[in-house]
């Protein structure tokens, strides 16, 4: 099965953390399947006077990476990129059997036009917070009007949560939809030991550190209440990039005014080993956002046995809320909630209670890993070939 990927997001030498959720799906397919992705981004660069393609093979996935001079009209050189690409696979390895768009963005008219010309399936994988306009999100009109193209020409969609599936559908009111989530990679595993129940309670929180999306002024009047009102608790912070690097400053000043000076420490960007270590070693995982899809990080959290406190936005009450193991779900911008549930762990780990690490991580793992999604995407692709 040979399968073209048109990744309107994924990780490129500009932004290398791009769309890694992304790179994920594509690297947990099987070996039945070949995989092939194009991929456009727009460089700054003065010196990138044309358009620059880099061609790369990992493992058994070759990438087509086509760098654009980030000039106007954008979207248009970009759409060109794509099916400059597209050509030049066709020369070098012919039609694939199906295409799959992976965020219906840049990538997304190319692909309907190079799917209805070879006469092959088109699936569309999603995962952009853009489609849910309750949170603040919103698609600029040329974007909107690929999207809808894009989604009505598919013969699957492919959601991470049944969340945004709902916001899909109104734009494709009678597509068939199948939920496949994010992928957790292979290192998040549980401890090798239990963790212990002895100390303070241990929380930790990575993210970008973005506070309209993560509320993380918001986490820190919670946190600073629970403290105030007795519990014994740290708090870990990781993460924080371009805009929510920028804010680090603030939200360790904030910290120091709240009395949270000896609690809380902020680390900044953390590699993924580092983050697998914090994950094994704290007590609650704690994401107080107020918009989400299905976020990669509370999955991982999950897959090393470790709850989570977090709000329910986006896919995160279809898991977190149903299952009593996976932590506590609480709405949006209830500081109040959050603060009541610090205290509450405070107070079991003080007893001696800790949270069932088994029964988390085989929740996630018969979910989340790489073999549960890969299965899950070619069961989609089979279902749109047959």
């Amino acid at each position: 099965m040979r399968v073209l990927h048109m990744a309107s997001w994924h990780p490129n030498r500009v932004h290398s953390q791009l769309g890694n959720f992304v790179r994920r799906h594509i690297e947990c397919l099987p070996d039945e399947v070949e995989s092939t992705v194009l991929h456009a981004w727009p460089e700054s660069r003065r010196s990138l006077r044309r358009r620059e393609v880099e061609d790369m093979t990992a493992g058994a996935i070759r990438t087509l990476t086509a760098l654009v001079p980030d000039r106007t009209p954008r979207r248009w050189r970009m759409e060109r990129a794509y099916t400059r690409l597209c050509e030049q696979l066709q020369r070098e390895e012919g039609i694939p059997d199906l295409i799959h768009l992976h965020v219906a963005s840049e990538a997304a008219l190319p692909a309907v036009h190079w799917s209805e010309r070879w006469g092959v399936p088109l699936v569309v994988s999603e995962n952009w917070t853009a489609y849910h306009s309750e949170h603040g999100r919103a698609f600029r009109g040329k974007d909107e009007r690929a999207v809808r193209r894009a989604l009505q020409a598919a013969q699957l969609h492919l959601p991470v949560s049944d969340h945004l599936g709902r916001a899909m559908r109104k734009f494709a009111p009678d597509a068939k939809q199948q939920v496949v989530p994010n992928v957790v990679g292979a290192a998040f595993t549980p401890p090798a030991h239990p963790r212990t129940h002895e100390g303070p309670l241990r929380l930790l929180h990575v993210s970008s550190l973005v506070d309209d999306h993560k509320n993380i002024s918001g986490m820190l009047r919670a946190l600073a209440s629970a403290v105030a009102q007795g519990a014994d608790v740290r708090m870990e912070v990781y993460g924080g990039a371009g805009e929510g690097g920028e804010a680090a400053a603030g939200y360790r000043q904030l910290a120091v005014d709240l009395g949270l000076a000896d609690v809380v420490k902020f680390h900044g960007p953390a590699a993924p080993e580092t983050v697998v270590e914090a994950m094994q070693t704290a007590d609650a995982f704690v994401l107080f956002s107020r918009y989400e899809n299905l976020p990669c990080v509370l999955l991982e959290a999950w897959s090393t046995g470790l709850p989570a406190l977090a709000t329910n936005v986006g896919g995160v009450g279809e898991h977190l809320g149903r299952h009593a193991e996976l932590g506590v779900l609480l709405e949006s911008e209830d500081e109040k909630g959050l603060t009541a549930a610090i205290g509450q762990w405070s107070d079991r780990k003080k007893r001696g209670e800790g949270p069932d690490e088994i029964a988390i991580a085989a929740y996630a793992a018969k979910r989340f890993t790489e073999q549960a999604v890969g299965s899950a995407i070619v069961a989609a692709y089979r279902s749109v070939l047959c």
